[in-house]
This record gives structure tokens, sequence and C-alpha cells, in this order.
């Protein structure tokens, strides 16, 4: 049975890759979709790669409250939780923004600097990584999509930590491209100010630093984040302290088994490469152990497994369907 969708925000980046993705998926019609400063304008205006597919209008976020099947929201952080609230008890609800995805009321109005206006509907949100929540996920109603950092970091260390192997902090060193900061340039995320830099920022205190942790069980993690000259790509490395000694092999085989059933998640020796995943679903894992050290880099497309795709994937399990459904892409090299 075809399942009616709605995009709330679709006029971004991660918003307009959700839309791009659902008018190809052949178990989704997609019915409309919202944005704020480009409405009444024409889909292809602002998306021209969706010439010939969809005649579509973008309409106000607020004149799309009901209708649908399933609301992926895309909104800035902080109005996802105003827009909740007012959608249908029925409707299944993925929010690609950061609202819902933490269990601590105070640490997540810490690092997202505002007071949280529906923590109460916080308990119906599940964490929308499938890699490690499958199970929930097929139960869910509300997902609260996992971010971009996050979602590299957790499935780089999840095995070790889940077979209880770490002793010691983790630390973790991600490089992000300029489009993770959104559609609306910043003084210090405007890609003519990015594309030659390469720097560090929010030293300790990034918003993905307690979803990571939080995933991992609570482990002990140090995240450190850095603007990379690329405009799509997430690429994380992760140091992770062994509690014993284990071979190359037996990592290899850990990790190989802990996703067994993911399809996205592919695991190697070595190095992995945004280049390799761009443009795709896929999560490129590169697994290296050297005594009781490990160090395992990550590459996602950040727009794609690091949010529209990751709703997408989390949507196909609430719905029964094919979790690989609708996110066959392959990936673009170049």
């Amino acid at each position: 049975m075809v399942k009616k969708a709605i995009v709330l925000g679709g006029s971004g980046y991660i918003g307009g890759e959700a839309v791009r993705l659902l008018l190809g998926h052949a178990r989704i019609d997609l019915i409309a979709v919202g944005a704020h400063d480009s409405a009444g304008l024409a889909l292809v205006d602002v998306q021209p790669n969706l010439r010939g597919i969809s005649d579509l209008v973008f309409r106000k976020n607020e004149e799309l409250l009901d209708g649908a099947d399933v609301y992926f929201l895309s909104l800035p952080h902080g109005e996802a939780q105003k827009t909740v609230p007012r959608l249908p008890k029925s409707a299944k609800i993925i929010d690609l923004s950061g609202d819902f995805r933490l269990s601590d009321r105070a640490a997540w109005e810490t690092h997202y600097k505002m007071p949280h206006a529906a923590w109460d509907l916080q308990r119906d949100f599940v964490y929308g990584l499938p890699e490690i929540n499958r199970p929930r996920l097929r139960e869910a109603r509300c997902v609260a999509a996992a971010g971009c950092f996050a979602t590299a970091s957790i499935l780089s260390a999840w095995p070790l930590v889940k077979e209880g192997r770490v002793a010691g902090t983790i630390v973790i060193d991600g490089k992000t491209g300029s489009s993770g900061s959104g559609a609306k340039p910043g003084e210090k995320t405007h890609h003519p100010f990015r594309a030659g830099a390469f720097f560090a920022y929010e030293m300790f205190h990034h918003r993905h630093v307690p979803e990571i942790r939080q995933a991992l069980g609570g482990a002990d993690v140090l995240f450190q984040p850095h603007s990379a000259p690329m405009v799509r790509g997430v690429f994380t490395t992760a140091y992770l302290p062994l509690a014993k000694e284990m071979s190359e092999s037996e990592a290899l085989d850990l990790y190989r088994q802990a996703y067994a059933e993911s399809p996205f998640i592919r695991i190697a020796k070595g190095t992995s490469n945004v280049a390799h995943v761009r443009g795709s679903n896929y999560a490129d894992l590169g697994v290296n152990v050297n005594g009781r050290r490990a160090v395992v880099f990550a590459a996602i497309d950040n727009l794609l497994k690091g949010g529209a795709s990751q709703g997408v994937q989390c949507m196909n399990l609430m719905f029964g369907f094919n979790e690989n459904e609708g996110l066959n892409q392959v990936p673009s090299v170049v």
C-alpha cells in the first residue's frame, strides 16, 4: 500500500534530499512540500534537478499539518518541538533535526542553548540509527534521526563497546564539509570562507557529544569536529583503547558479525574515503588494530546517511518495507 508523505522544511539541503528520495520511492506518494521563505515557489525553482519529475509548489509549513501518513521534519533546531504537537496522532513522524535525540533534558538544553518546549513528547521518540536500534524502529511511531557526526562516530565504536572490548576514553576526530552548516551562509560557514580553510570548532561542547555518549551506553568520549575544504561528507577517526590485545582479523570479524544484518555498512581493513560514499546511504568503516589499540575510520554522506536517507531508512522499518527500499543509489566517485 502506498503511503502519503509530506516534507516540512523541504527547501534546505537535507529537506531537499528527503524530497528527492521520496519522489523516487515506489511505496511513497509525496503529496506536499513545506517551506518558510520559499513558500509560493515551484519546487523546481529551488531544486532544478527535479525538473520534469515533480510539479509540486512549496507551501507554508503551517498549512501542511494534516493529510499525510508520514511527516519528515527538516526544520531548524527548536522548531520540530513546536510542530510535533500539531500533527495527527495517527501519522508517523521522522524528525531530521536534533530536537528529540537526547533523553537528558539538561544535556539537551545545555548543548542546544534553548529551553525545550515539548519535553513530555521526548519519550515518544525512538533514536533513529537503524544499525543499533532496528527492533525498536519497527515498532516506532516517532523517530529522531541520528545526527551526521553522531552516525559516523557511533557506527565506528559500537561493535567494540557492545562487546565490552574498550577500556578508557574513546577519542574521535571528525571532519565535515560545508553543506553540514545548511543552505544559509554564515560568517564561518559560507563555502567561500571554508573552501580553502581547515580548522577546528566547538571544542568540548559539540551538540553531538551527548548523543554519541548516550548511544554508546555512557562511554567516555572525547570528540573534536573540524571544518574540511569539501562540500559533502563526514569523515571520522575513532581511537579506541582496548581492554586486551586482539588481532586485526578478530576485530574485522567482530564488526562484520555486528553489522551482518545491515545492508548499508561496508567494512574493510585500512581507511575509508568520503568520495566512495558520496550520493548514497552507505557508511564505510575501515577497521585497524595493533595490539591494544584500535583505529576505526568512518565515511558517510552527511546529507544522506547523516540526514535524509537515514530518515528514509527509518521510515522503511517503521512501515515494514524492505530496509533498502528507495535507497539503492550507487555512490558517485566524483
